[in-house]
């Protein structure tokens, strides 16, 4: 089979993968505010459903990043600047010199899309942000959750993870946000579903454990594994 050339790959509609697809899922996508334990949380419901299931889930994060990198032969932080970045000047600057094709911002959210909708046909997959809740919007057999609390709480958990003091973590906190507001945005626009997600949790009120055993009931309600 013919290799797809870069630029055909990064322009490939999100939505074909779907119309192909016989069976969806299941799968769980997890949007959060920054602070809150999205990935500890993914590892431990994979953990939890692999038991339950007798299947292997997978967590995807930043390995998302980490495939397009690979298939673009882009650095991973050019990729997740340029991705919920706004339109530079400058880039495309350098674009007009370059010898290679180097994805722009739509393209590149684009070609996540696609990524991402692949993961969640394929099932047994947690989606942790980069956009999956709009991109897996209209698929059936999924679960979209949503992680957020007060932000006190957060700048305390921020705090002692990475060793800042509060107003440290609180300005690191303001600035991941608004580069997340800014990217929520495009996909808001692009996935306008309201309410955007099916379930929003206050992190703050329940510990990881708690969410997962929630999450997996939830999952068992909605018949996307067996009680």
């Amino acid at each position: 089979m013919a290799k797809t050339p870069l630029p055909d790959k990064m322009k490939e509609k999100p939505s074909e993968s779907a119309r192909t697809s016989r069976s969806v899922g299941p799968f769980v996508v997890i949007s959060r505010q920054y602070g809150c334990h999205a990935y500890s949380l993914g590892l431990l419901l994979a953990a939890t459903l692999g038991e339950q299931t007798g299947e292997s889930w997978n967590v995807y994060h930043k390995d998302i990043l980490a495939r397009l990198a690979t298939e673009t032969n882009l650095a991973q932080e050019f990729i997740e600047q340029e991705m919920s970045s706004k339109h530079s000047v400058l880039v495309d600057f350098f674009r007009t010199f370059s010898t290679e094709h180097i994805p722009s911002g739509y393209e590149i959210r684009n070609r996540i899309t696609t990524i991402i909708r692949g993961l969640a046909i394929q099932g047994q997959a947690i989606i942790i942000g980069q956009g999956a809740s709009g991109a897996t919007q209209d698929l059936p057999n999924g679960l979209s959750l949503r992680l957020e609390a007060p932000e006190d709480w957060r700048v305390r958990q921020v705090s002692a993870e990475e060793g800042l003091d509060a107003a440290q973590a609180r300005q690191e906190i303001h600035e991941v946000e608004a580069q997340r507001d800014y990217l929520r945005h495009i996909y808001e626009l692009k996935f306008p579903r309201k309410p955007a997600f099916h379930i929003t949790y206050d992190c703050s009120a329940f510990s990881v454990s708690e969410l997962a055993e929630h999450i997996v009931a939830m999952m068992k309600i909605q018949g996307m594994i067996r009680p």
